[in-house]
């Protein structure tokens, strides 16, 4: 089997179930586990984000979708020569990876015609469904991954169960805002906190800052959508100047956070439960101490 992933996820997923030798070639977002980044990469970002501001590409990826235009470019020679006879994509979000549609000119190049596998999780249970649909295409069986995956999500839910909630706000974009959507509310809700303004199995969506001063959360966790931790610290002024910013409790008692979004929190691949882990020892380190050595996500500089 020849496999060509499009997608980080999808990635994720067939190294985890053991299908690693079997990829050929990846997308330019596909860096995990490292021994993705030796394979080919066929698809390159017509934008920059890392010499973008959040607000700079928000407007571009707004005006590729007015236009009809997509976000990457797939090398269609390297594609064809390297055969595959399986495609991994995803059919979630046009913004966030390669997706079926931009996939099918290549199709027309590879011959006989691969098969297509497009995940397609809105929530947490749906990455379990997407990991046994990828499994059974494969010829793996992906059992054993979810049943050590849901004891450790079991040993989380028995501690929160008995802990009060604390109000959270998740930002999955800062400028402009974004409340989180999807798979995050249910992580946050089972690490323990409730998150007023997040949409549970449906997309991220914008918000008002007003909105989030209303909501006034007790932990604000910064975890945007395919932004390193570097890039977030970069973009922190376009939160921190918001009007009634140091009025919010979280601002005040310490308790913003910054996360390690497209690892954990961005993609519904088995890592999400390292996310809901995180969340935890967010949420109540008295509880969930830290493991030593963690760089997953850091407490937020906020002045002296």
């Amino acid at each position: 089997m020849r496999i060509l992933s499009f997608q980080p996820t999808s990635t994720e997923m067939a190294y985890a179930l053991g299908a690693g030798r079997s990829i050929v070639g990846v997308s330019h977002e596909c860096t995990y586990p490292p021994a993705a980044k030796k394979k080919p990469v066929v698809s390159t970002s017509v934008i920059d984000p890392d010499r973008m501001s959040s607000a700079q590409i928000d407007r571009a990826v707004v005006t590729a979708a007015r236009e009809g235009k997509s976000l990457y470019r797939v090398n269609r020679d390297l594609v064809r020569r390297l055969r595959p006879d399986v495609l991994l994509t995803q059919s979630l979000c046009e913004v966030c990876a390669t997706s079926p549609s931009d996939l099918r000119e290549v199709l027309e190049l590879v011959k006989p015609k691969p098969k297509v596998l497009a995940l397609h999780a809105h929530d947490f249970e749906g990455m379990f469904a997407d990991l046994r649909e990828l499994g059974e295409l494969l010829g793996k069986d992906a059992r054993p991954l979810e049943q050590r995956l849901r004891a450790r999500i079991e040993a989380v839910l028995r501690k929160t169960r008995k802990l009060p909630k604390r109000r959270v706000f998740c930002m999955e974009w800062i400028d402009p805002v974004f409340a989180s959507g999807h798979w995050v509310p249910e992580m946050v809700q089972m690490a323990g906190g409730i998150d007023s303004l997040a949409s549970v199995g449906k997309e991220s969506r914008r918000v008002e800052w007003s909105q989030v001063v209303a909501a006034a959360p007790e932990v604000l966790i910064l975890m945007p959508c395919g932004f390193s931790r570097e890039q977030t610290l970069r973009e922190l002024p376009a939160a921190t100047s918001r009007p009634g910013w140091k009025e919010l409790a979280a601002v005040k008692d310490g308790e913003v956070w910054q996360a390690d979004g497209p690892s954990y929190f961005n993609g519904a691949g088995p890592r999400l439960v390292d996310g809901l882990e995180i969340l935890a020892e967010i949420l109540h380190p008295e509880a969930f101490p830290r493991r030593r050595g963690s760089r997953a996500y850091a407490r937020v500089p906020l002045g002296p």
